[in-house]
């Protein structure tokens, strides 16, 4: 005969437990416990086997939520890999920009420790040393010199080794992932054909250089260097022609009007060598990927690209800081006019 059906466990051992209890003379009799009985042994089994199965049931549902409210969040915080180059672009960038800065705290804050160790212990060598120095002159070898001997001692090799790692201790690498490129302008406008066409090149040498960085490392470096240094200052030059257009706009049948177009025809030229240099650098590239041995030294055509490219990005650092690119006339939005 099997066990008792486990539904009508609870009702059987409160009669069981009733009638043990009523019977004291047994209870009281000596050598003679409640817990001798084999029934009674037996229904507590089966009372403590139930509750460790419940307990076992809830901790394994409770342990399948909090793995499930895990793998949510972080899925809900990465999120998926964008399949716009654009965004992918963007995530690169700002992820490399959230590296680079937790790097740069990490090295000042052991940059800062390793100074604040030198100092110090440097400070305990030099009292060390004095305190044992002066114990020594005045009274012979005693209590004091066999105190600060050994303090100079070790401030003075703690001293050397926190030296020598701070002299060991490199900054961290300048970021190399390019900005994205910006997003093109309005069709109309003026310099909207340029930001179209940089907007695209962009995105393609973007994208050719892992393959790149497969056979020749150094020169996905350099292009990627390249690009890193051109692109702010060709973005700056799309936002530029964008708010002279809005100026444009604003001012229709003003002399402020006249300015704006003029200075965006200006504009419109600069970004419009900067897309050809764009264009020489992807050539170059594609050409060496189509070389017979592309691991072997980056062409002469790859290096003239990025030296070219690099040179007009210096040239437009110079002629902002000149002035040379001219700004926005009086009248943009949100200055001040006059009646």
């Amino acid at each position: 005969m099997g066990p008792p059906n486990p539904l009508t466990t609870s009702t059987t051992l409160r009669t069981v437990d009733q009638f043990l209890c009523s019977r004291s003379s047994l209870a009281t009799t000596p050598g003679l416990a409640i817990a001798d009985y084999p029934l009674y042994r037996y229904y507590m089994g089966q009372r403590k086997g139930l509750g460790r199965d419940r307990a076992s049931r809830i901790g394994e549902t409770l342990a399948e939520m909090s793995a499930a409210a895990s793998a949510f969040r972080a899925g809900w915080r990465k999120g998926g890999t964008p399949t716009d180059p654009h965004e992918r672009m963007v995530v690169a960038y700002e992820k490399q920009q959230q590296d680079h800065q937790k790097s740069v705290v990490q090295y000042q804050g052991k940059l800062k420790r390793l100074r604040n160790r030198v100092r110090y212990m440097t400070a305990a060598a030099v009292i060390g040393a004095g305190a044992a120095l002066a114990d020594l002159l005045v009274a012979g070898p005693e209590g004091i010199f066999f105190i600060g001997a050994p303090v100079a001692v070790i401030g003075a090799v703690s001293a050397r080794g926190a030296s020598k790692s701070l002299t060991a201790l490199e900054p961290p690498e300048t970021p190399t992932a390019p900005p994205p490129p910006p997003r093109p302008l309005p069709p109309g406008v003026v310099g909207a054909e340029e930001s179209v066409h940089l907007h695209r090149v962009r995105l393609q040498l973007a994208s050719l250089i892992p393959t790149i960085a497969d056979l020749h490392e150094d020169a996905a470096l350099e292009l990627r260097r390249a690009d890193f240094e051109a692109a702010p200052a060709l973005a700056m030059l799309v936002e530029r022609l964008n708010l002279l257009n809005q100026v444009s706009a604003e001012m229709t049948g003003t002399p402020a009007q006249r300015t704006a177009v003029n200075s965006a025809q200006q504009v419109r030229a600069r970004l419009a060598q900067g897309v050809q240099m764009y264009d020489e650098l992807l050539n170059a590239a594609l050409q060496m990927l189509s070389a017979p041995d592309p691991r072997r030294a980056p062409s002469a055509a790859l290096e003239t690209a990025v030296q070219e490219l690099a040179s007009y990005t210096e040239g437009l650092h110079v002629a902002e800081l000149a002035g040379e690119l001219s700004d926005p006339p009086a009248g943009a939005p949100g200055e001040a006019t006059g009646p």
